[in-house]
């Protein structure tokens, strides 16, 4: 499955394996950055960020269930208070997974069209398979119909690293999609890096344009996918693109940091999570990063 893909931003026929496109899909002539739909900026305890857990975790910190998953919901979580600490400005939000939580995000509607999240991450240790950095999606622990993606790290094949994007769509049961894209080399060819260390404050942007299609794979084989198009920056600067699955954003989606429905929970700071229910530019992207760092 885990094959380069077609690109359908310039042409059908070209691998996007072997090129790095930048993210031009809309007005670039200006690089101010337009406000975001939703600024949680944790300096302090917000009724919209809660904290979440997984009903039947595992001492591993793991939910033993990978069919379909368990919902992180705040029901289970309540005896955890969320921390706030010393952030990259002002606090920020610290996970420290002592009793397997997350965070969610509450009350986020981006609509299905394009759309931006940024935000800084210090992670306290390093990172694990699959460990979760931000996950979203709609109809999540549905097996048959299922759309997510997850900002994650993975090495368990030749490239990866993190911030690795996986996705995963699914409707019906039928058109099973899993397309991934990692950090690319200045040839445009995925290679393992890793942005997100021990102790270290990093600004990771994704950007996912709905309006740009993307292809995984080859046209005709297994694991073929045509979907959108994502690009993802490390301060500021491209560091991957590559193809999103289908229908991942609506109004329904959960919102969440630092955990998803299977995995180890993430265990570190997050600060300035912003959103935008628009698709921003590369030039927007260093802007922001400029304007934060």
């Amino acid at each position: 499955m885990f094959k380069k893909f077609l690109s359908g931003v310039l042409a059908a026929a070209l691998l996007l394996g072997g090129a790095t496109y930048a993210n031009t899909t809309t007005a670039d002539a200006a690089a101010k950055v337009p406000a975001p739909k939703y600024n949680f900026n944790m300096d302090k305890a917000n009724k919209n960020v809660v904290a979440v857990a997984r009903k039947g975790d595992t001492t591993s910190y793991t939910t033993g269930n990978t069919e379909t998953g368990v919902l992180p919901e705040a029901s289970q979580a309540k005896k955890v208070k969320l921390k706030y600490v010393k952030g990259k400005k002002g606090k920020a939000l610290y996970l420290d997974r002592s009793s397997s939580y997350g965070a969610e995000l509450k009350n986020v509607k981006l609509g299905t069209g394009p759309w931006t999240i940024s935000f800084w991450v210090k992670a306290d240790n390093s990172m694990s398979n699959f460990m979760t950095i931000f996950f979203t999606g709609n109809k999540i622990t549905d097996p048959k119909n299922t759309h997510w993606v997850s900002i994650t790290h993975r090495t368990d094949h030749d490239n990866g690293g993190d911030p690795y994007i996986w996705s995963h769509g699914i409707t019906g049961g039928k058109n099973d999609e899993f397309p991934w894209y990692c950090a690319q080399d200045a040839d445009g060819n995925w290679v393992e890096k890793t942005a997100i260390t021990k102790g270290k404050w990093v600004h990771i942007t994704l950007v996912v344009d709905t309006k740009d299609t993307c292809e995984y794979g080859e046209k005709g084989a297994d694991g073929y996918v045509k979907g959108h198009h994502g690009w993802t920056y490390v301060n500021g600067e491209l560091y991957g693109n590559g193809t999103v699955a289908n229908k991942t954003m609506t109004n329904s989606n959960r919102f969440y940091l630092g955990i998803n429905a299977w995995d180890i929970p993430f265990k570190g700071c997050y600060d300035e999570v912003k959103l935008w229910n628009k698709a921003l530019t590369d030039k927007q992207v260093a802007a922001l990063y400029k304007s934060e760092k």
